[in-house]
């Protein structure tokens, strides 16, 4: 069970969103607590989706964004493009209301389901295991209660396996796309993998985010976080000079 809201006298509205993966959500979180969510594995198309997902869920609940208190959203690890959607909406919530946008990395997103598993780590750490492509993973690692105790990173399953081993991890958890690589990939450690959705959930960012003490006024706003090159490289000056000559 969550924690009581730190020195608040009531529990804030929150609006979070998640497009750092391949699915896109929205959640709403009440002041009463209630938590309305929405989600869409779209592959691709963030940009078109968010909006009209965003715009849905406050008119079905007859919120507007002025009655909101708080923003919440992942900044990566993830896909390059998907991380800049989530973060360029929230920011510009942000400065038409001025509101506090408190930020959550996609990793630590994935492992907050643990918070409401009473139990099923029985003094295990977790690893969410995240399929980064071109023979990597991005990766963090949790405490039994889901409290990260690394940052998130960018390594080869046989790197990561080399840095769970240094920290003397014998048995573990794994959430996330790719924990069979890294099960693949591990010898000495008893690895259990958890049933937990491989995408985010703006439902429990938009809770997490409504038990999180307050910002402080001048906080700067979230950069995206990225462990890696996007995969796609930009067209250098001298290519299109190329072109443009042929």
């Amino acid at each position: 069970m969550l924690a009581p809201l730190p020195n608040l006298q009531h529990r804030p509205s929150v609006l979070a969103c998640d497009t750092s993966q391949q699915a896109c959500s929205v959640a709403l979180a009440l002041s009463d607590g209630t938590i309305i969510e929405r989600l869409e594995e779209t592959g691709r198309g963030h940009t078109e989706k968010l909006p009209l997902m965003i715009a849905d869920i406050l008119t079905s609940s007859g919120v507007s964004l002025k009655d909101i208190g708080r923003l919440g959203v992942t900044i990566g690890p993830g896909t390059f493009a998907g991380v800049r959607v989530g973060l360029a909406a929230m920011r510009a919530i942000r400065i038409s209301y001025r509101l506090p946008i408190y930020s959550i990395t996609t990793t630590h997103a994935l492992a907050l389901p643990l918070q409401q598993m009473p139990g099923v780590n029985e003094g295990r750490q977790s690893i969410v295991a995240i399929d980064a492509r071109r023979g990597e993973l991005y990766c963090q690692i949790f405490d039994a209660q889901g409290i990260p105790i690394s940052d998130a990173m960018a390594h080869t399953p046989e790197a990561l396996v080399e840095i769970i081993e240094e920290q003397g991890i014998t048995r573990a958890n794994t959430i996330g796309s790719g924990a069979e690589i890294l099960a693949a990939q591990m010898r000495r450690v008893e690895l259990t993998r958890l049933e937990i959705p491989f995408w985010p959930q703006a439902g429990l960012i938009a809770d997490w985010v409504a038990h999180q003490k307050a910002l402080e006024e001048n906080t700067p706003p979230p950069e995206p976080l990225y462990l890696r090159p996007p995969d796609a490289a930009l067209p250098s000056a001298s290519s299109y000079l190329t072109r443009q000559e042929g």
